[in-house]
């Protein structure tokens, strides 16, 4: 990460707002933050709704959407992520500069693992300079991060609005990271699990990969006391095979071809699996299938 001393590149915002939010959509909140969105800037191009189906208060699941997410978007964006169970409170609002980009999110470790991916970052509390709309107790996605958004939007720098903070000034975020055991495998944690019941690992595809072709038949995986092939494509494995191959998220994924992983596996968020490389796997086939050793000075002569 960049000290707080380098300047970051020139902010020129796109006009394209992203929204990430646990509000769902049963009740007007998102609409209404993208109304004061249209009012106040009337640069604004596009907003987009990266998702608002974030369990309610599942700072970290909204953290590695919008780190997985945010990259496919132009230069210039501003995201704005509300996850946010301490509203209200004395919790900071914090302003993220990465690769041209601008993130607003409460200091509650939403944005900490974008912030420790990233080379190059600055990192801002946001200050008494910042617009405010409103009381500002429940609903700071109207009255804080909306008007601040369109301020960006409208071409105020991210400087403007607070002071670069040291790093490790800001909320951090507890994450179990994938492990490399001492026979190879890697031990992994079901950190997403999608729509259609596909299971997201904490486990980066290159890790398996290694700059090698053959990387499917290299490894399997271990989930429910059940071996997974790897495999390129859904349509590779026969209809309602187990199978684990890397998505679009570039992690590693256990799925069900036409069927739902979560359901059939019965697996869920914080479920462990293994990735095992062959030569681990033949190991412990041969550990399995050997005998024991008897100790001849306690083996009864047989007559």
């Amino acid at each position: 990460m960049s000290s707080s001393a380098e300047a970051p590149r020139p902010w020129r915002p796109s006009g394209v707002v992203s929204l990430l939010t646990d509000y769902g959509l049963a009740d007007p909140y998102v609409g209404i933050v993208k109304g004061v969105l249209w009012r106040d800037a009337p640069r604004l191009r596009a907003v987009v709704d990266l998702t608002h189906a974030v369990a309610p208060g599942d700072v970290a699941g909204a953290a590695f959407l919008l780190e997985r997410s945010w990259a496919s978007f132009p230069a210039g964006t501003v995201h704005v992520a509300i996850v946010d169970p301490g509203v209200g409170t004395e919790r900071a609002l914090l302003l993220v500069e990465a690769r041209g980009h601008v993130f607003l999110a409460p200091d509650n470790g939403l944005l900490a693992p974008l912030v420790a991916s990233e080379p190059l970052v600055v990192v801002r509390r946001v200050g008494t300079r910042a617009p405010v709309r409103g009381p500002s107790t429940t609903f700071d996605g109207r009255d804080r991060c909306a008007p601040l958004a369109a301020r960006l939007v409208e071409g105020d720098p991210p400087a403007t609005f607070g002071e670069p903070l040291a790093r490790g000034g800001w909320v951090p975020l507890e994450l179990v990271a994938p492990r490399r055991a001492a026979d190879g495998s890697i031990e992994a944690e079901v950190v997403h699990v999608d729509r259609f019941g596909n299971l997201v690992t904490n486990v980066p595809f290159v890790w398996l990969a290694e700059a090698r072709a053959d990387w499917r038949a290299r490894w399997s995986c271990r989930a429910a006391g059940r071996t997974l092939p790897l495999v390129r494509t859904y349509g590779e494995a026969r209809a309602g095979t187990a199978l684990a191959l890397s998505n679009a998220y570039d992690r590693m994924e256990l799925a069900i071809r036409g069927g739902n992983a979560q359901q059939e596996l019965g697996l869920g968020r914080g479920a462990r699996v293994r990735f095992v490389p062959a030569g681990a796997e033949a190991a412990e086939t041969k550990s399995k299938r050997k005998p024991a050793r008897r100790d001849p000075k306690t083996q009864k002569r047989q007559r």
